[in-house]
């Protein structure tokens, strides 16, 4: 197709603009590898992500699907979520931290350490018992790669124990966290995102 300079959308955007997904597991694990381009573009210092960072998603993607590759374990985000400042905001104490369900137990999120983020009281109080995403959308930001991440790997978890990551999203599967949010585009590095519903 053409180059990115002429004005026209190379083959890569174009695929990304019309891409559709059936499956929980499609989307979750098209999310997933995708963060992972941008997570590549971070790593790297770049403003952009680049064939390599593109080369990362279809890889990881590919090997999610066909089983050859697996999400990492929880532990190192568990272990690089921060303890001493607001997970959300960044604020740091005071105010006093409250622990926060990344997938609120309203919704039947598990009362566990890879669940468990620290969070001020401000957006504890306004996050309420909403899903993070749907908690973001409405505040028209996006979160952190670090922390949506975190929040992927917990669905893909909660979706493989249920069975239904081959199960249709059009069938609306039973699961705690919020498929209509689960993004499929990210932003390039520095540049401001918001999440919305699909």
């Amino acid at each position: 197709m053409t180059a990115e300079g002429d004005g026209k959308l190379n083959q890569r955007e174009q695929a990304a603009k019309v891409r559709t997904f059936d499956t929980v597991g499609e989307l979750l694990h098209w999310s997933y590898a995708n963060l992972a381009s941008l997570d590549a573009a971070y790593g790297r210092g770049l403003t952009k992500r680049d064939r390599i960072c593109w080369g990362v998603r279809l890889k990881l993607y590919a090997g999610l699907r066909s089983g050859s590759m697996k999400v990492g374990t929880l532990f190192k985000d568990v272990l690089a979520a921060p303890t001493d400042r607001c997970v959300y905001c960044g604020t740091m104490p005071p105010p006093k931290l409250t622990g926060d369900h990344l997938i609120p137990k309203a919704r039947g999120g598990l009362e566990t350490g890879d669940n468990l983020v620290w969070a001020c009281r401000a957006c504890n109080s306004s996050k309420q018992g909403r899903d993070l995403l749907e908690w973001y959308a409405a505040r028209t930001e996006f979160p952190s790669v670090t922390l949506m991440r975190r929040y992927l790997k917990l669905a893909l978890v909660e979706a493989d124990q249920r069975g239904v990551l081959d199960v249709a999203i059009a069938d609306n599967p039973s699961v705690t966290f919020s498929l209509d949010y689960v993004p499929i585009k990210y932003p390039e590095p520095g540049q401001p995102f918001a999440l919305t519903r699909r």
